[in-house]
C-alpha cells in the first residue's frame, strides 16, 4: 500500500510538472509571435526569417503564418532526412502554433495604428523584447526545439563547423532568399540579430531555473508528504 501511494504521488508531481511545462511552452510561442506581429506592424524591419515569410506572402495567396509553418515542416522533414531519424513532434506543433498564432494575432487588429516614427520605434522594442521573451520561455521546457535550431545542430556536426558559423549562414541565407522575393528589410532586421539572443538567452536562464525550482518543490512535497 506504502509503495502505491509513493508511486501514486510522483505520478501526481510529474503530471504538474508536465502542465507546467506545456502552460510556459504554449504561452513562450503565443508571445514570440506576438513579438513577430509587433515587428511587422512596426514596419522598420523584421527578424531575418519573417523576411523571407513575408516576401513568400507577398508574392502568393498564402498567409505570413502559412508560410512559417510550411518553411518549418520543410526544415523539420529535411533535418530528418538528413539524421535519419522520425521528426519530432514537438518541433511540429512549435511551428505550427506559431504560425497560428502569428496569423491571428495579425488579424484581429490589436497594433495601434503607426502613423509617427516614435510609435513604429516602440512597437520595434516591444517586438525584440517580446520575442526574446518568448524563446527562451519556450526553450526552457524542452518541449519541442524550433526547426531552425535542429537544422542548425545537424548540419554543424555533419559539417564540422561551429554552431555559431552555421546559425549564421542559415540566418544569412534566408535573409538574401527573403530579399530576392520582396521581402523588408531595414535598421530593425539588423536590430533584431543583435539584440534578440541576448535577450534569449537572460529569459532561457531564468525561466530554466523557474522550471527547476518548481520541480524541486514537488520533490520535496513527495517526500515529505506522509505515506498511509
Amino acid at each position: 500500500m506504502k509503495l502505491e501511494n509513493q508511486e501514486k504521488n510522483n505520478m501526481l508531481s510529474n503530471i504538474r510538472l508536465s502542465v507546467v511545462k506545456i502552460i510556459i511552452f504554449v504561452l513562450g510561442l503565443f508571445i514570440l509571435a506576438f513579438g513577430a506581429a509587433a515587428l511587422i506592424k512596426a514596419n522598420l524591419g523584421v527578424a531575418s526569417w519573417d523576411v523571407l515569410h513575408i516576401g513568400l506572402a507577398k508574392r502568393s495567396f498564402l498567409s505570413i503564418g502559412a508560410w512559417v509553418q510550411i518553411i518549418g515542416i520543410f526544415m523539420i522533414l529535411l533535418a530528418s532526412a538528413l539524421e535519419r531519424k522520425q521528426p519530432q513532434i514537438g518541433s511540429a506543433i512549435n511551428i505550427i502554433l506559431i504560425g497560428f498564432f502569428l496569423n491571428w494575432i495579425l488579424d484581429s487588429n490589436i497594433f495601434p495604428i503607426v502613423d509617427t516614427l516614435w510609435k513604429s520605434i516602440l512597437l520595434l522594442a516591444c517586438g525584440v523584447g517580446l520575442m526574446g521573451l518568448g524563446s527562451g520561455m519556450y526553450v526552457a521546457t524542452a518541449l519541442g526545439a524550433g526547426p531552425r535550431d535542429g537544422m542548425t545542430l545537424i548540419l554543424a556536426k555533419m559539417s564540422g563547423k561551429s554552431v555559431r558559423l552555421v546559425r549564421t549562414g542559415l540566418e544569412v541565407t534566408a535573409l538574401f532568399c527573403g530579399w530576392l522575393v520582396g521581402g523588408p528589410i531595414s535598421i530593425g532586421t539588423f536590430i533584431v540579430v543583435f539584440l534578440v539572443g541576448p535577450i534569449m538567452q537572460a529569459s532561457l536562464f531564468f525561466w530554466r531555473h523557474q522550471i527547476e525550482d518548481f520541480e524541486n518543490l514537488l520533490i520535496e512535497k513527495v517526500v515529505e508528504e506522509p505515506i498511509n
